[in-house]
């Protein structure tokens, strides 16, 4: 009888070869499972995110919007009120030129706040010898208009709730990349334990597993709403 070599007993499949063959079907099978089930979790996970801070970048959108309706406002308000001033301040000018002073003082007695206080700080000043003075009282710090103040905090809210809505929109397109970071997990665990190579099942796994954790690793350190 022919004895076979070491070479032909070892190929010959045994009982305890095909149990670990099966055992790392099933290992590869499940763990398969488990990694589409945590992608599909992650996936609507980051697609909800994503939506809410859509919604977000939109209410900041919104709000830039209605500052920018009041800024338009005030600065409306503010150059009506500055052309008002300058015309009575124009006036007063001619009338104090021209020595008429029942006039001058008619005009500067009735000067409006803050062109008043603006305008007594300037003649402080000797601006008719005084070269160092300022030209018109519009240069005093004296002369503040509310109006102008509000225009300012209106434009710093405008712009305050602009930046807002870019980081919003940006980690809104954070949250998406991450759904095709998922979306390549689903694909590598959807197809690992179809090749007919155990090595190439548990590889593909494996670069399932590798792109979940990292896709989970950054997503930790994204903001959530």
């Amino acid at each position: 009888m022919l004895e076979r070599s070491n070479d032909q007993i070892d190929d010959i499949p045994t009982p305890v070869k095909e149990q670990r063959t099966i055992r790392v079907d099933h290992w590869i099978e499940f763990l398969s499972a488990a990694m589409l089930a945590l992608a599909t979790v992650a996936t609507a996970w980051c697609g909800y995110q994503s939506a809410l801070w859509n919604g977000e970048q939109i209410q900041h959108l919104a709000n830039v919007s209605a500052a920018d309706v009041r800024a338009v406002r005030f600065a409306s308000a503010v150059d009506q009120k500055i052309g008002l001033h300058v015309g009575l301040f124009g006036q007063w000018a001619a009338a104090d030129s021209t020595n008429n002073t029942i006039l001058a003082d008619f005009l500067f007695n009735h000067f409006p706040e803050p062109l008043k206080a603006a305008s007594v700080a300037w003649l402080e000043t000797d601006p008719y010898t005084n070269l160092k003075a300022p030209a018109t009282p519009f240069n005093m710090p004296e002369y503040v208009l509310v109006e102008n103040t509000a225009l300012a905090d209106w434009d710093a809210r405008s712009a305050a709730e602009s930046n807002a809505a870019n980081k919003a929109s940006g980690i809104s397109n954070r949250y998406l990349l991450f759904t095709i970071i998922f979306a390549s997990v689903l694909f590598f665990s959807g197809i690992s334990g179809k090749f007919r190579s155990q090595v190439l099942d548990i590889a593909v796994l494996v670069l399932g597993v590798l792109a979940f954790l990292a896709g989970v690793i950054i997503l930790f350190s994204t903001p959530a709403l």
